[in-house]
């Protein structure tokens, strides 16, 4: 089984992220025809100027990006995250076949979620962002392992955090997203959404993720756009992004007519994930790469049940350095586990950490731009 690429950019799902600092649109009457690597294993498909909402954005959100930038170019962990990846809930509406959740369910293995699939405490989230609002966090992510649609104050989620001013993202199958939901998270003050749809054929669609329907999410999605584009709401970013099969023959007619179906509905950006392939040992393809991982020095990974890690793909909670019920925020970001972990990384040392000399992300990285 294979399973979406980890990604060292905020916003993205399992297979993909936020870009940095994004790059220039192209000129007005242009459409974008190569992608734009934005991080070692995934690549998008930059907006089209009538779809880009860059414009949109206050130049607050540029210095982020840049500060982003630099945090993971210099190794520079400064004294607070700059973004909070939060799961609301490990629960989902689907069985996905590239999903590292399926996967292990499947094999009744449970480091991933050693309390069972459940829903974050608003209280320990609420804390969570007011302490990243106080001290310098600027963006939170709503989704980890689960579907962020399941939780049930998902809408209070979306509105405590806008209204401290910190940038909303969410990930999401869409499976759920409803009309009246849509214009719910839209009022709420979600400023991004990236729409998780791993195919452009129905059939495959269907089979990979597992308990979807191909029509009614597509319809999901138009009337997001719709709702957005109703609600003159510009500055909101849209994104659809797909994990690429893991046999490379086809990939570009696959990708031609991805980025075809959602130019259709007005999503702004289209990315692509490289695969990862589930229980394969990646060490002995790591071996002799330099690797230093830029999501130690800029973003923090909360399960729902409080755990904190620096991984999105640490899913048997093998580099947990800390946990929320017990400590604050900025007590896990500068305590010695984690500086440890990131001072392996910058002496390129990372082989020396299990977790990391298995990971898929440095050989991806070093077999070139998907």
């Amino acid at each position: 089984m294979i399973h979406p690429a980890k990604s060292p950019v905020p916003g993205g799902d399992q297979a993909s992220g936020l870009p940095g600092e994004p790059p220039p649109a192209p000129p007005a009457g242009t459409a974008p025809t190569s992608a734009v690597r934005r991080g070692p294993t995934y690549c998008e498909i930059p907006a089209p100027p009538e779809l880009d909402w860059r414009p949109f954005r206050p130049e607050s959100y540029l210095e982020y990006r840049r500060e982003w930038d630099r945090r993971g170019g210099e190794a520079d962990a400064g004294g607070f995250p700059l973004h909070l990846d939060m799961d609301p809930t490990s629960r989902c509406n689907l069985r996905c076949r590239m999903c590292p959740r399926t996967w292990y369910m499947e094999r009744g293995e449970t480091a991933w979620a050693p309390l069972g699939p459940g829903d974050m405490d608003m209280g320990l989230y609420r804390s969570a962002v007011e302490e990243g609002a106080r001290l310098g966090a600027r963006s939170v992510k709503l989704n980890f392992l689960g579907e962020p649609l399941l939780h049930p104050r998902i809408l209070d989620m979306v509105r405590l955090a806008s209204s401290l001013d910190l940038w909303v993202m969410m990930n999401t199958n869409a499976a759920l997203l409803t009309p009246d939901l849509s214009r719910g998270l839209l009022r709420a003050g979600l400023t991004d959404i990236f729409f998780s749809f791993d195919s452009p054929y129905p059939e495959e669609y269907e089979r990979v993720r597992l308990g979807a329907s191909y029509e009614k999410t597509l319809s999901n999605i138009r009337a997001f756009m719709e709702a957005k584009g109703r609600m003159g709401l510009g500055h909101v970013q849209t994104r659809a992004s797909m994990v690429l099969p893991e046999d490379p023959e086809g990939r570009e007619e696959v990708k031609r007519d991805y980025v075809r179906l959602f130019r259709s509905l007005g999503v702004a950006e289209v990315g692509f994930g490289l695969p990862t392939v589930m229980g394969r040992d990646y060490a002995p393809l790591n071996e002799g790469l330099r690797f230093v991982c830029p999501d130690l020095f800029r973003r923090i990974f909360v399960f729902r049940d409080g755990a904190a890690g620096p991984c999105c793909g640490d899913w048997e909670r093998r580099l947990v350095v800390g946990d929320l019920g017990k400590q604050t925020i900025g007590e896990i970001w500068r305590s010695p586990e984690y500086a440890e972990l990131r001072g392996r990384h910058v002496s390129g040392s990372f082989m020396d950490v299990p977790a990391c000399r298995s990971c898929s992300v440095p050989y991806l990285s070093a077999a070139g731009d998907p």
